[in-house]
């Protein structure tokens, strides 16, 4: 029988194991092997580390290989719908371990069951960057990866790790370590929106810009090259844990030299999102190109760009869009004045004409560029832009329609502005003749235009406002020199001008009826200003104007005149009365005032969709003379009004002629800065079908059907 003290070896032994720690310096294990589920054996995984430290940071690299046999797959960071990305769970055991930083290649798109996912396939390197608390003491990491596969089917495996060193011991592994330089190759490079603008962008980007269209559930991101792109791809994430169940669809790329607009659709299990000022990660893959860009989404709608919406074709719409502007009519009632102007030019100098017309062309253009400076200024500090906004401010009104009735009477002859006689013998020493009116009658011209450049303006303004400032500019003034173009060919060609009818007797006919013309549109923009005042104030307000017009009549050229225009007036309304009357059934048709207007409501505009509703929607102003034409030619006229009427079908009206935020946003997050805008929606076009500027019913019609195909 043995003794104890045969045992004593064995005691000892025991002894020293029984009380070594957990683990030791002299303790090292520095890879995992290949470990694979006994329940999914075509993927395995191994943990190694390179035996590389970087004492600065206090870390150690890790390579984590993942090895599917197949068509599996696994997952990116944000694996898109259908699918979950690696997760390790390691703090509970772990010693001296203070963060785990995982960098992730650039993933692949592969569809499953029609979902777009994002991973890797076959062999994967994942570089991992081990922090840890004290470079000197031992290091245990311990924990759980947890990691889907897919082809078909999903499966998730748990793969336990365990790896014990010191970094005083680790030795490098040139295998490993090469395949994590490799891994960390194919890992975008971080670049943030402060390097880009302060120049120190890497992988040529010059520029990022992510604007979130809240309407359309739309991220818009924008990527700007230094060398024309080649095929790339863009993937979006937001590494933010609040925003978890938030899904990004494949996006729609387009390219124009240099620029980059990639969209998005966006949906979440949530519901309607808002990623408005979100800090949008855009992960960019182009020929010599992996970068991962972050910036913060806007949203102020991108100048985007195509080959049939670029500069230069926007340029010469805009000049073609202000030359028309002449013929408007908001237009025309200055015509009388630059009428007057060009047969007043018998008998006057070449040279005078020149600079007449000189002038009035200058007006144009320095109103255009006034509009865009103040446009400028509402866009940088973050205001709501819209051409014919000015419009919204009763301000504005007031003082137009108190110059276009000052107008109205000077052309009545019922006053005169007289200067002072050492001002008048200053002028005739310069040559002046009345520049300074031909200036202003251009400006005038064009502060009463804008309401009625909707049909021929709207894609040239739109593009504008959304451009950069130079862009900006540029376009308002093709439109100031297509509107003063004829003005500027007389200046060039001055005889054109003495072609024209000697002055006689008959211009003060033409005076008359063009004086009637501004007197009509001081009525017209008085009425704008029941929004502000209220009807009852409107009508006082005119009838006061009236009476004071009658009254300056009365004292300039006596009751007698006064008394026969009142007389003629009264004629010859009753006659054109009884005309109409008489021929109504000829020509009129009575317009129905009856369709149901529900105020637009974005939230419940969806709701109607998704019970199966068609959405008719109208954004228009009671300053809009085309939104007017649209209503009287087409909306209230069948077969669109019948149309209109059925049950299936819902109406919504953005009214735009006070300021609304609302309204301008709704506009904005379909590139519109103007009215009129009309969109159909319905079942099959949740997006909508947006109309062109001047309606037709055919095209109505056309977009109600396919609402509902």
């Amino acid at each position: 029988m043995k003794t104890l003290s045969s045992y004593k070896p064995l005691l000892a032994l025991l002894l020293i194991f029984c009380s070594w720690p957990l683990f030791s310096a002299d303790f090292i294990q520095t890879n995992s092997g290949w470990l694979t589920s006994p329940m999914h054996k075509p993927v395995s995984v191994q943990a190694q580390m390179t035996g590389q430290v970087d004492p600065d940071a206090k870390t150690a690299e890790l390579l984590l290989d993942i090895n599917l046999e197949g068509d599996w797959k696994t997952y990116w960071r944000s694996p898109g719908e259908g699918g979950v990305a690696p997760t390790f769970m390691w703090q509970n055991e772990s010693k001296n371990i203070k963060n785990i930083n995982w960098f992730w290649p650039a993933p692949q798109r592969y569809p499953v069951l029609g979902v777009d996912t994002l991973g890797y396939k076959h062999q994967v390197h994942l570089p991992l960057s081990l922090e840890l608390k004290d470079l000197n003491q031992p290091t245990l990491l311990k924990g759980r990866l947890t990691l889907a596969s897919c082809t078909t089917i999903c499966v998730l495996s748990d793969y336990d790790i365990e790896l014990a060193f010191t970094t005083t011991d680790l030795v490098v592994d040139q295998t490993v370590a090469f395949n994590y330089a490799q891994a960390m190759g194919a890992v975008p490079i971080l670049i943030d929106e402060e390097q880009i603008n302060a120049g120190q962008e890497s992988a040529s980007i010059t520029a990022i810009t992510p604007y979130w269209n809240q309407t359309k559930q739309q991220l818009i991101v924008q990527v700007k090259n230094q060398f024309n792109w080649q095929q790339p791809d863009v993937f979006v994430d937001l590494q933010n844990p609040d925003l978890d169940g938030i899904f990004f669809s494949t996006p729609k790329v387009e390219v124009q030299g240099k620029t980059l607009n990639a969209t998005f659709d966006v949906s979440s299990w949530a519901g309607e999102v808002n990623l408005t000022k979100t800090q949008i990660h855009t992960t960019v893959v182009d020929n010599n190109i992996v970068a991962e860009l972050i910036a913060m989404s806007s949203d102020q709608p991108l100048a985007t760009q195509s080959t049939t919406n670029n500069l230069l074709s926007m340029f010469l719409i805009a000049l073609l869009g202000g030359v028309i502007l002449n013929i408007m009519p908001c237009v025309l009632p200055v015509l009388g004045m630059k009428l007057s102007s060009i047969l007043g030019a018998h008998g006057i100098q070449k040279s005078h004409i020149r600079k007449q017309f000189l002038a009035s062309s200058l007006g144009i253009l320095t109103s255009f560029w006034l509009l865009a400076l103040f446009l400028l200024t509402l866009k940088l500090s973050g205001e709501a832009l819209g051409w014919g906004i000015q419009f919204q401010n009763p301000y504005f009104i007031a003082t137009m329609v108190a110059i276009t009735a000052l107008f109205a009477a000077n052309m009545l002859g019922l006053f005169e502005i007289q200067l002072p006689s050492s001002m008048q013998t200053w002028l005739a020493t310069k040559g002046d003749q009345s520049y300074l009116g031909h200036y202003l009658q251009g400006m005038f011209a064009t502060l009463l235009a804008t309401p009625c450049s909707a049909p021929f303006l709207g894609t040239a303004v739109a593009f504008a406002l959304g451009a950069s400032t130079i862009e900006l500019f540029a376009i308002f003034s093709a439109l100031g020199l297509g509107m003063a173009l004829p003005w500027l060919l007389i200046a060039l060609f001055p005889s054109i001008a003495q072609l024209l009818p000697k002055p006689g007797k008959w211009m003060g006919t033409v005076k008359l009826i063009f004086a009637l013309m501004i007197l009509a549109t001081s009525l017209w923009l008085i009425s704008l200003l029941s929004s502000f005042i209220g009807l009852t104030n409107v009508i006082v307000l005119t009838l006061i104007l009236l009476v004071l017009l009658f009254v300056l009549i009365a004292k300039k050229h006596g009751k007698k005149t006064l008394l026969i225009s009142l007389a003629a007036l009264l004629i010859f309304g009753a006659i054109g009365l009884l005309i109409s009357s008489l021929t109504a059934k000829h020509w009129a048709t009575p317009l129905a005032t009856d369709l149901q207007w529900q105020p637009l409501d974005t939230a419940r505009l969806k709701q109607h969709v998704e019970a199966g509703k068609t959405v008719f929607v109208d954004v228009t102003a009671d300053w809009c003379v085309t939104c007017k034409a649209n209503k009287i030619g087409v909306i209230l006229q069948d077969p669109i009004y019948s149309a209109l009427q059925a049950d299936n079908v819902i109406l919504m009206k953005g009214d735009w002629t006070v300021r609304s935020d609302n309204v301008t946003d709704y506009l904005q997050s379909y590139g519109r800065y103007g009215v009129p805008f009309n969109i159909v929606y319905g079942p099959t076009t949740p997006l909508g079908i947006e109309l062109s500027t001047i309606l037709s019913s055919d095209a109505v019609l056309d977009a109600l059907a396919q609402s509902q195909e």
